[in-house]
Parts: structure tokens; sequence; C-alpha cells
């Protein structure tokens, strides 16, 4: 039943700034109003995101609002030497965000919000690797939101970059 559930939240955004936000399917608001998934709809991006392994702690923020974008900061850790670390911009079309660090050399690439997880793809380019050490990456990390709003995304801390969200 959750499967369904997280299907039916997924599907019927569009690709333009511009399109109409698809309508609720029944199930879909059901499962909204039971607090069983968010409306991504009414929950910003704006935030501190961290995911924690044996590796250590990956974050992610965002400060700003859809309508004009967001300042971002990531920094993804694969062990006490290696890790990814970048500042950049993010565009969000509903359940669709487009990132772009600039910190480095350009790169962008696309993730996915469901109102909890932010999910990076797998498939980056190269360029990407510029904000890496040896034999890490950004593709496929994923990040939940831990704290929402400005205020908390501008106390998200890195390792060589100390402030990863300091404006907006």
């Amino acid at each position: 039943m959750l499967a369904v559930l997280c299907l039916t939240a997924c599907s019927g955004e569009g690709d333009s700034p511009a399109a109409p936000e698809a309508p609720q399917s029944s199930l879909e608001k059901a499962a909204i109003d039971a607090g069983v998934i968010p409306d991504v709809r009414n929950v910003s991006l704006s935030g501190a995101f961290e995911r924690q392994s044996d590796l250590g702690e990956d974050r992610f923020c965002a400060v700003g609002n859809d309508k004009s974008g967001y300042q971002v900061g990531m920094i993804a850790v694969f062990g006490p030497d290696s890790k990814c670390e970048g500042l950049g911009e993010a565009r969000r079309n509903g359940e669709n965000v487009s990132i772009s660090l600039n910190s480095e050399k350009p790169c962008q690439f696309n993730a996915s919000f469901d109102g909890v997880e932010l999910r990076i793809s797998g498939d980056l380019p190269e360029t990407c690797a510029s904000y890496c050490s040896p034999r890490a990456g950004f593709n496929g990390v994923s990040f939940f939101l831990v704290g929402e709003g400005d205020a908390v995304a501008r106390s998200t801390r890195g390792r060589d970059i100390e402030n990863l969200c300091p404006g907006g």
C-alpha cells in the first residue's frame, strides 16, 4: 500500500515552470490528509538536510524560495579525507530541482524532492568531479530534511567551506 501511495505522490508534475499543477488523486489527498506523505506543494526546499553513515555526515542546505530560487551548499563525506563540497544555486519546479554548483567548474544536475528527501541523480557531468577528492562523488547522494527555513539552513557547516549557506 505504501508503494502505491509513493507512486501516486510522484506522478503528474509538469516540466515547465508555467505548467499547471496536476490535480491530486483521491488516494494522494487521503494520504496527505492522514499525514502518510507530505504535500510537496506546501513544503519549501529552504532548510537543512542531512544523512548520516559510518563514513560521515552528508549535508545540504538551501536559502531562498521557489519564486526567486535558492542559494545552496552541500557536502558528501566518504571518510576522514574523502569528500565532495560545493556552493551554488537551485531552482525548483514541483518535485524537480535543478542544481548548479559554481564555486569550482560549472556543475549542473537534477535532483528530486518529495517534501522529505532530496535525491541527486546518479548520472552527473564530469565537471562535478572538481568538487570532490579522488574516489568521491555527489552521484546518487540523498539527504533528509532535518530543519525547515532559512535560519536553520544558515547554520549548516561544511569542512573546507565553514558556512555552506551564508546568504539568501
